[in-house]
Formats: structure tokens, C-alpha cells, sequence
């Protein structure tokens, strides 16, 4: 009998961002084994049914609360606009399996969704507490608390309830465990998936210079901080061994001080709000994540990887890259000693373009996902169709 899946994500599918690109990876994978498949997700989505494949169901949700209503809603645990459309929809529609993409998704839903008896998934990009500490500007303090108990609350119920919990990286998944020892979890590092079919590119040789490239968003306190930081701290090391060196610096809405910091620098340009991002990295030679922040998957990196460039990051970037980093493709550093001994071992490693896009299309292909998932499910006891 074929199962029902209901897919919930507050992911505009329409942006080009990590979470948003990671949940469409996620859509591809579910809808591959599940052909009745259903997702509610945001009304401006925009054309969401181009990102997604063509048999899934769309029930878009309107989130026309007052900012006051907004207030307070945050305040009765509602952090996300679709609890109400959500409620409504189950009450109306029956589902065997439901997923919760993003914990705050499943804010004041997971008993609800329980009671109808399907089973539960949820999806977590990250870990929930981390996120919200590296991340704290941009609200005001009465908005601010109670959207992180509310938060972090959703998270602890959907780890404690879900009938599968997978995350993007083994690292989440060891904090969660360390934070719930003697629960079973059931849980899983699933990973993350390019969720566009891979082009079928040849590279051609070349001689590689010493133009570096960070891409990304460049307004968030968790990316501003640590490239300011790489500025500061590690990328005069690398110009003091490599006199000739250049980075480019590409991304969304930079703010004032990165823009005023890279200007003061001879060696670095910033590209504002780049057109064509593939257009800006095929200049690089090497492309470098310096984010130390947070958790879940650093999805800039694949940027890099997709255009066969070596990659130089922050330890706490490098997870979810394990089997990229054991393909010399990835080369990780914690402080400055460290950062000098990664970067000299990747200059002197002959790295062919062809093969850091192979290794890229091996780990975070479709098909390996799909293929994770299901190995996921068949142990857990799930049946999909």
C-alpha cells in the first residue's frame, strides 16, 4: 500500500541559502521513495514546484499576523507561522509519515502530529542552542528570550518524541547523545545533498596561482565575525610566507566594517552582492571557510568543491566533510600553527580540479542520499514506497 508523506519546512524554497538549498536536497531525497508525497511550506516560496519534483503536493501557508500578534504568539510558544495552517491541514488530511524539516518547524506541533498516529521524522540543520548563542543580534530582548526557550524547547521535543532524529553532521549528532545519555534517539547523521543534478564537467589543467576565495552570506554575526577574524589574525601569516598572494571576499549584503576593513587592504577585494557567484570563484585558485561558529553543515564550502577547488577551513567548518578532507580535498586548522601547517600541505599537494569534483559529486549526490535515507529507514523499521 503506498504510504502518505507530509513534508513541514519554514524554508523559502525560492532563496539561495544554506538552510533553503539543504531542504530542497532533503524534498529530493523523500519524494525518491515516497511518490504521495505532500509539503506545506511558506506562501512566497515563489515558484517553489522548479525546485522540487513535479509529484509533490504544495499546500502553501499565509502568515497575515499584526507585528503585535507576532509578540505575542512568541510568548505562547507559537515561533512559527504555520501552526495554525498545520493544524488545520491534519485535521483534514491523513498521513503515515510526517517531517518536521527544522525543529522550530515543529514548535507546538509534535504531540499534535503524534496523535494522529503517523510516524515522525525529524530533520535537524543544526544544533539549535549553538545557532542561537553565535547569532544574537538583530532582536530585541523581550523578542529575543522567550524565542530561544521556545527554540530550544521545540528541539528537546523533537528529540525525545520523533520516531527518527538525523542530522547533518556526526558532530551534531554526538552533541545530542552527550546531552541525552541513556535516551534512545534514535538517531542518525544523514548529511546533506546537492539538490540540482550534477553537470557533467571536465576541468582543464592548470597552473594554480595563489588567488584565495570566502563566499557567503556577509551580514550574519556567525559569518562576520570569524572572516573578520581570518582577516586579523591568520591572513597576514599567509601573506608574510606568500607575499603575492590574493583573497576575494564575494557575498550578500556585506556589512559596513567588512567592506571599510577589506578596503584597507591592498591584497583582498570584496565583491558585494555578486550577480554570479560560479563567475566570481572560477577566478580562485583555492577557496577558504574561515567560520568557527555554530554548528550543522558549513554549506559555502561546496561552492568551492563544485568548481574543482582545493578547500583551507576552520575545524569546525570541516564537519560533515570527513570523506572529503581523507581525498587531500579539504585541509582543516584550529589556530595559527595549525593554519600554516594546513595551508603549506595544501600548496604542496598536487590536487587535480577533476578529482575534488568527483569526490564532491560522490558525497553529496541525490543518489547517495537517497540511498542513505533508505538504509536509515529500513533500520528504524519505517516503510516507504
Amino acid at each position: 500500500m503506498t504510504k502518505r508523506l507530509l513534508i513541514i519546512t519554514r524554508h523559502i524554497l525560492s532563496q539561495n541559502n544554506g538552510g533553503a538549498n539543504a531542504t530542497k536536497g532533503f524534498i529530493h531525497c523523500l519524494a525518491n521513495l515516497y511518490k504521495d508525497c505532500s509539503l506545506i511550506c511558506p506562501a512566497f516560496c515563489g515558484e517553489a514546484k522548479q525546485y522540487i519534483p513535479a509529484h509533490v503536493k504544495i499546500y502553501p501557508y499565509f502568515d497575515q499576523r499584526s507585528k503585535i500578534q507576532k509578540g505575542l504568539d512568541v510568548y505562547r510558544g507559537r515561533i512559527c507561522a504555520d501552526t495554525p495552517f498545520v493544524k488545520k491541514h491534519l485535521s483534514n488530511h491523513q498521513y503515515d509519515l510526517v517531517i518536521i524539516d527544522h525543529s522550530i518547524a515543529g514548535a507546538s506541533l509534535v504531540k499534535l502530529i503524534k496523535d494522529t498516529g503517523a510516524k515522525l521524522i525529524t530533520i535537524h540543520h543544526n544544533v539549535e542552542r549553538y545557532y542561537n548563542h553565535d547569532n544574537r543580534t538583530g532582536y530585541s530582548l523581550l523578542f529575543r528570550y522567550p524565542y530561544i526557550y521556545f527554540a530550544n524547547k521545540a528541539e528537546r521535543d523533537c528529540l525525545l518524541h520523533s520516531d527518527v532524529n538525523l542530522t547533518v553532521t556526526e558532530k551534531d549528532a554526538s552533541t545530542f547523545r552527550s546531552w541525552y545519555q541513556g535516551k534512545n534517539l534514535h538517531l542518525h547523521n544523514w548529511g546533506i545533498f546537492n539538490y540540482q543534478p550534477f553537470k557533467d564537467v571536465q576541468f582543464t589543467s592548470r597552473e594554480r596561482n595563489l588567488t584565495f576565495v570566502i563566499t557567503g552570506s556577509l551580514h550574519f554575526t556567525q559569518s562576520i565575525r570569524p572572516i573578520l577574524d581570518f582577516i586579523n589574525r591568520y591572513w597576514p601569516l599567509l601573506l608574510q610566507e606568500y607575499p603575492v598572494a590574493q583573497l576575494i571576499i564575494a557575498g550578500r549584503n556585506p556589512t559596513p566594517i567588512l567592506m571599510e576593513t577589506c578596503k584597507e587592504q591592498k591584497s583582498i577585494t570584496i565583491i558585494p552582492n555578486p550577480k554570479n557567484m560560479e563567475e566570481v570563484i572560477v577566478k580562485a585558485d583555492y577557496y577558504i571557510s574561515p567560520i568557527n561558529m555554530g554548528s550543522g553543515r558549513k554549506l559555502r564550502i561546496m561552492d568551492g568543491l563544485k568548481q574543482g577547488l582545493p578547500v583551507l577551513c576552520h575545524e569546525v567548518s570541516s564537519y560533515g566533510y570527513e570523506e572529503v578532507a581523507e581525498n587531500n580535498c579539504l585541509f582543516a586548522y584550529h589556530d595559527e600553527d595549525s593554519f600554516m601547517i594546513a595551508l603549506r600541505k595544501m600548496l604542496s599537494t598536487d590536487i587535480n580540479p577533476n578529482t575534488v569534483y568527483q569526490t564532491f559529486q560522490k558525497v553529496f549526490s541525490l543518489e547517495t542520499g537517497t540511498q542513505c535515507l533508505q538504509d536509515i529507514l529500513q533500520k528504524e523499521g519505517i516503510a516507504f514506497s
